[in-house]
C-alpha cells in the first residue's frame, strides 16, 4: 500500500490541475461531444497546435487541438471528424 500512495497522490493531483467534461461553454454557444470539427472551429477558431492521437498499439486515432481562453488551456480531441473529448487545464 505504502508504495501506491505517491501514485494515488499524483493522480490526485493531476485530476485537480485537469477537468475532463462532455460540454465546453463558448460564450452564449455549447461544444459537445459528437460535434462536428467544423462546429468547433466555428466556435473557437484554428487550434493553436495539433497533434496526433494514438491507440494503445500506435495507430493512429484521431487529434489533439489545443486552444488558449482565459487563462487555461483547452484541448479537443477530434476522432473522425467528430469532438471526442474536451479537457480543460489550468495554467
Amino acid at each position: 500500500m505504502h508504495r501506491r500512495l505517491p501514485l494515488l497522490l499524483a493522480l490526485g493531483l493531476a485530476a485537480a490541475v485537469a477537468h475532463a467534461g462532455n460540454t465546453l461553454r463558448v460564450d452564449s454557444q455549447v461544444l459537445t461531444v459528437g460535434d462536428s470539427a467544423s462546429r468547433v472551429v466555428k466556435l473557437l477558431g484554428q487550434p493553436a497546435y495539433k497533434e496526433p492521437v494514438q491507440n494503445r498499439y500506435g495507430a493512429y486515432r484521431g487529434e489533439r487541438w489545443q486552444y488558449e481562453r482565459d487563462g487555461r488551456v483547452v484541448n479537443v480531441v477530434i476522432v473522425g471528424g467528430k469532438v471526442g473529448a474536451i479537457e480543460e487545464l489550468q495554467r
